[in-house]
Parts: structure tokens; sequence; C-alpha cells
């Protein structure tokens, strides 16, 4: 990769700390992005805009296809683990794009690009989890598995490499957030926090990999994504609750699961940093930090209009210091959900708001998306 490119990388590794005060001006107003004529979405649950529901035979307790999924936006279920738009729904918007369509859906039009991501989807394939006597659930969808999606798709649309290379060329590419389901599945089934950081070099690769298979395809401009802060989420925090106050940090977060995040995202901006160098000097490869994106929406909550006082807590749920009991899952029984999603920065205990997507994808924008040279 050419030094300039090698710069996004390089540089992107400071945004952490370039998010003091959150720019609150309106997306709509993006004269200097690239015109992207289409995106390709690869990920999980924090970006599938319904394949997951539309997987035959599964059995889940997660309800992204019941109400009161989808009631900010869309006034219906979409298979959005969100309450409303997901931060890919406002990249789009912001690229004067329709919504991406799941790549699942028979009846759509992928004319803009496809959605590829599903809920509950790994970095790594199921076998590494079951060498390891972990369950990884029957319906995963990991990175090799979306990649093949891909390829299919553009066998479908295009008839050599270098007509697929050309289609792909003007297109955003964003591949992740990948890494949480790895870890959730480890911890879910009483792994430990310091064992389960074992399995980050590998998920990584996969991550890195997975990359180097999209850029040989023909895409020139791609955002990676980190993983948001684990120690955040009231799933976590329910399931980890300490009695120790040094177990938390200055905004209630476990440090220890924010530390897992964190070995997670350090690792993969090296890994980015390593592979720039091998990359065809017109590819640009970006890290988008989620993690920094969603401690600053944290931190700055009460002039955003969210709730100070229910930050840590599910909007959608039931029970406990955080709202949030895996018996009693978002969108089944009657779970309750709070009055006004948009003060609410957390979903249903792991997943964001349209609102917190909509400061996030702000962040990402201004701070990643403007800053990618356009092909």
């Amino acid at each position: 990769m050419a030094s300039s490119s090698f710069f996004f990388v390089a540089c992107l590794l400071l945004l952490p700390f370039a998010y003091a005060n959150i720019n609150t001006t309106t997306i709509t107003n993006t004269p200097s992005l690239c015109p992207f004529k289409s995106i390709y979405q690869f990920g999980d649950s924090f970006s599938d805009t319904g394949n997951f529901l539309r997987i035959s035979g599964v059995t889940t307790s997660f309800h992204a296809d019941r109400h009161p999924y989808g009631r900010t936006y869309f006034r219906k279920p979409t298979g959005r683990f969100s309450d409303g738009r997901l931060i890919v729904d406002y990249i789009a918007f912001a690229l004067k794009l329709p919504f991406l369509a799941p790549y699942l859906d028979n009846s759509a039009s992928f004319v803009h690009g496809v959605n590829f991501a599903v809920a509950g989807a790994t970095a790594l394939d199921s076998s590494f989890f079951s060498q390891r006597h972990i369950n990884a659930p029957a319906y995963n969808v990991p990175i090799s598995a979306q990649l093949k999606w891909y390829h299919a798709h553009l066998n479908a649309t295009c008839h050599t490499p270098s007509a697929c290379a050309q289609k792909v060329r003007n297109a955003l590419f964003i591949f992740g957030e990948f890494g949480h389901d790895d870890y959730y599945n480890a911890l879910a089934q009483r792994k430990s926090v310091h064992d389960t950081r074992a399995y980050v070099p590998y998920a990584v690769d996969a991550v890195i990999n997975g990359v180097r298979d999209i850029v040989k395809s023909g895409a020139k401009r791609v955002i990676v994504p980190g993983t948001i802060p684990f120690g955040c989420l009231p799933v976590y925090l329910t399931a980890f609750r300490s009695s120790d106050p040094k177990a938390y940090d200055d905004l209630g977060c476990l440090k220890s699961l924010n530390d897992l995040s964190s070995y997670h995202n350090t690792y993969l901006m090296k890994a980015l940093s390593l592979l720039s160098k091998e990359l065809p000097s017109d590819a640009v490869v970006v890290y988008g930090d989620y993690y920094g994106a969603f401690r600053s929406v944290l931190r700055q909550a009460s002039s955003l209009g969210f709730d100070s006082g229910s930050l840590l807590k599910a909007c959608c749920g039931a029970g406990g210091v955080y709202n949030f009991d895996a018996k009693k899952m978002c969108g089944s029984g009657n779970v309750p959900v709070c009055s006004n999603p948009a003060r609410s920065v957390n979903w249903d205990g792991f997943h964001p708001t349209d609102e917190t997507n909509h400061r996030m994808s702000e962040i990402l924008i201004d701070q990643v998306l403007r800053k990618i040279t356009c092909a």
C-alpha cells in the first residue's frame, strides 16, 4: 500500500483521543464524502438488516422479528437488532444510497450493494469452538460463510474477475464488527475473561484474511470496525456484577470486559498496519473506532439528550440494576420497553438504540469516512 494509504491506518490509532466533542450537525450535510455507488456490509447483529430472521429453523431467545424491535423508525420489526436504524443505515443515508437489503431477501434489489451480516456471526468457524469444547450456535454464519455469499453474489452479477473488480471499485466495504460473538460464546459458557483473551489473535487473523479476500476481489475502500466496549453493556454488567468498586471505571463499566475489547481492538489495529504494507497501492483500509465512538456517547450523554440516570440500562428489558434478564429478553412475553428509546443508550442489553447508532455514525462519518480518499 502507498504511504498515503498507510497514513490512514496509522493516524486512526489515535482516534479514541479525537472525540472530545461530538459533531452534532446533521449527517445530511456531507459534501466531502466520496461518491460511493454501493455498500457491501459484513458482520454480526450490529449490522444485520434482516438475514438472521430469514435463516430457516432457527430457535433462539433473540426476537428481532417481533415488536417492539423497529418501533422508532420503521414502525415494525425488520430483523434489525434495534428500535430503529443501524450505523450502516445512517452511513447509507449520508451517502445518499438506499438502505442495504439483506442477502437472503430473494425479492430485493442489490443495485446499490448487499448486506451479508448475520446476527451471532463469529469471525472464526464453528469448528474452532468445537475443538475447544465451546458450542457455537447451529445457525452461525461466520466470516468464511459470508465471503462465500459475497463471491456467489459476484459470480451471479458479473462474468469475469475483471468485470467484478470494476463492479466493486467504487463501492464502500464495511468489514465488521467481528469478534464480539466469538468472545460472547466463550464467556457465556463459563470461560474466564483471561482464557477468552487467548482467542483474540485467531479472531483478528480471520478478519485480516477476510479483508485480504475482498481486496483481492477488487475492493478499494474498506472500513474495518473494532468492537464496542463490552463492559458497558447490560448483559455483561449483569453477568459479571462485582461488589468491588475497583472493578468499574468512571463511567460504571466493567474494566475487565473493556480490557478484553481494547485488547482485541489494539491487536486489530496493529494487524491492519501490517496488512497495509502488502496491499495494492490504490487500496485504502481504515480502522473504525466503534469503541471510542460508543464511549464518547456515554461521556456526553446528558448534552446529547440521553437520560443520565439510565445510561447502562436496557430500554427493552426487565429485572435487576441494569434492566436485563437473560430469561426475559426483549420481544418475549410481557417484557416492558421504556417510553422514549431516544433517551436510552442501550436498546435490549446487547445493542445500541437508534439514537446511539445515530450519534456513533456522526463520529464515524466525520472521523473516518470523510478522511477516505476517493478512488
